[in-house]
């Protein structure tokens, strides 16, 4: 793209569209690749709901500007859903965009559309994972899949983060198949603070620890995480050494906290609650878990393969596709709790199967789940569609 009669490379207008600012993987995602896109190319602009870490994140950088959408919210809400389409149509023809880049499905739905009607060139939706699964409601599922392939034909590229998701777009016919593609989420390698955690929970060297970081939402199982580490404790082995810890926060708090108290857990179970150095304090942990009901390509897996931490974790979504049962970790179905359990144990009591896997799983997040890597990708791929026509 070239300013007309200058032969001068026109910087590309990149409109980067999320529904919320909150502490969340896609979230993650978004940051990183903002903060690697080349800004003698792109000019980039990332609108969201007011406040929260994402805008806090990128307040710093220099180069982009952040636009607050006081309308967009998680929850269906046609008076707020039309009022954030209409502020974001307006945006788009403002702004001129060349490609607007959604994140999220609200703002997924909300943003195709009004880009296409914007008249905006290169329209693109990241799936972190699709807002369609087996735990909602017959008309719910029906409505989320019209509007998905409502939004599918207005869009550029629909980007899966795993060939999961690209597979269940494909059946469901939620996109064009010529218009879908997989690039893996990637992250840069967190500083670790070694015996930081240890230290904050009040446990030595010796003492095992199992970990899970996720939002305390439905989603992410985080019950499931405390009733097996209840079996677990309930067991008696590992002489009283073995603890587990589950960091972060969200609408399921008072639940889990609940739970801890009412079975005597205190002590062996810790709540931390939401930190923003999570991934930096993974190299504490002997094994991380992750029981999910549903996933896209879960980043706290990544930021614990790079810590050389085996995993286990539902095999649901793309998971499949960061652990390699026997290799890295060990897959179990969700909400299964004799395979939890069974795989938790064989780490338990096979320091030589932790670290061997733990190396393994390292090697492999440096290889595939690279920050550099998924900027190269996108990169490629905004280069591909302009000036593709809505």
């Amino acid at each position: 793209m070239t300013l007309s009669g200058y032969g001068i490379m026109e910087k590309v207008r990149l409109l980067q569209l999320i529904t919320l600012s909150e502490l969340g993987g896609a979230q993650k995602v978004l940051y990183h690749l903002v903060a690697g896109l080349n800004r003698e190319r792109f000019e980039i602009t990332v609108a969201c709901a007011p406040g929260g870490e994402l805008v806090h994140w990128l307040s710093g950088h220099e180069g982009v500007r952040i636009v607050e959408v006081p309308y967009l919210c998680r929850e269906v809400s046609p008076l707020r859903d039309l009022s954030a389409f209409c502020f974001l149509h307006r945006l788009m023809r403002r702004e001129r965009f060349h490609i607007v880049h959604c994140h999220s499905s609200k703002a997924g739905i909300l943003g195709r559309l009004a880009a296409c009607l914007a008249g905006v060139p290169g329209i693109v939706f990241t799936v972190h994972g699709w807002g369609i699964n087996d735990y909602q409601s017959r008309a719910a599922r029906l409505l989320f899949v019209l509007a998905e392939r409502l939004a599918g034909r207005a869009s550029s590229r629909v980007v899966c983060v795993s060939q999961a998701d690209l597979q269940k777009g494909l059946e469901l016919g939620l996109a064009p198949p010529s218009r879908l593609a997989v690039i893996h989420n990637g992250l840069p390698e967190p500083p670790f603070k070694p015996g930081a955690l240890r230290r904050e929970l009040g446990l030595d060297e010796d003492a095992l620890l199992v970990g899970m970081v996720c939002r305390l939402r439905a989603p992410k199982d985080p019950l499931f995480f405390l009733q097996t580490a209840r079996a677990l404790l309930s067991t008696g082995k590992w002489s009283n050494r073995l603890y587990f810890v589950l960091i972060g926060d969200g609408p399921l708090m008072a639940g889990c906290r609940e739970f801890v108290a009412r079975h005597g857990l205190a002590g062996k179970v810790f709540l931390p609650g939401g930190r923003e150095d999570a991934p930096s304090l993974l190299g504490d942990l002997d094994v991380f878990v992750l029981f999910s009901l549903w996933e896209g390509l879960p980043l706290t897996i990544i930021e614990a393969m790079y810590a050389a931490k085996p995993v286990v974790a539902a095999a649901v979504g793309g998971v499949g596709e960061l652990v390699v049962p026997g290799e890295t970790g060990f897959l179990v179905p969700p909400r299964d709790p004799v395979g939890a359990a069974k795989a938790l144990e064989a780490l338990l009591e096979d320091a030589r199967l932790r670290r061997e896997m733990g190396e393994k799983a390292g090697r492999l997040a440096r290889e595939r789940f690279s920050v550099e890597r998924m900027v190269k990708n996108y990169t490629a791929l905004y280069e591909e569609i302009l000036p593709a026509p809505c």
